[in-house]
């Protein structure tokens, strides 16, 4: 059974070139505590020290470190633990706004990680809460 969820509270900066599709800068943070599967209890369980321990660790973060081939790699760093991880991009550039005529990108990544490997939910079994974790991340960068 596949739970969803989001982090509703999140900030970052790309550096890219629209024309060439080179990604020179994506880095970003999420609040832990802003986590969302549309379950109270469940997000309320999900930010105890049992899991993210959202009160020690209140932020999470990726930063790129190299991109090359539709390959983003970078060091995400979840539970006061960084562990490298690459995430499968797909760019989408130079677009047009319809209705302001601003041009933006569209980047998508994904990639999967084991959240044993940082610390999250560690005595809860496979069985009960899956190891493997799907990144997605999906967003739309203006010209600043």
């Amino acid at each position: 059974n596949e739970t969803r969820g989001v982090f509703d509270s999140f900030d970052g900066k790309i550096d890219a070139d629209p024309n060439t599709k080179a990604l020179n800068v994506f880095e970003g943070k999420i609040d832990i505590k802003s986590i969302n599967t549309r379950n109270k209890k469940r997000d309320d369980h999900l930010r105890t020290a049992e899991f993210f321990d959202a009160m020690k660790y209140p932020k999470g973060s990726f930063k790129m470190t190299k991109y090359e081939d539709g390959k983003i790699h970078g060091d995400l760093t979840l539970h006061g633990v960084t562990k490298p991880v690459v995430l499968e991009a797909k760019i989408q550039a130079p677009l047009q706004n319809p209705m302001n005529k601003k041009e933006f990108m569209v980047l998508q990544a994904e990639g999967k990680i084991n959240r044993k490997d940082f610390g999250i939910g560690k005595t809860f079994s496979d069985a009960v809460v899956g190891d493997e974790v799907k990144i997605e991340i999906k967003l739309e960068a203006y010209a600043q």
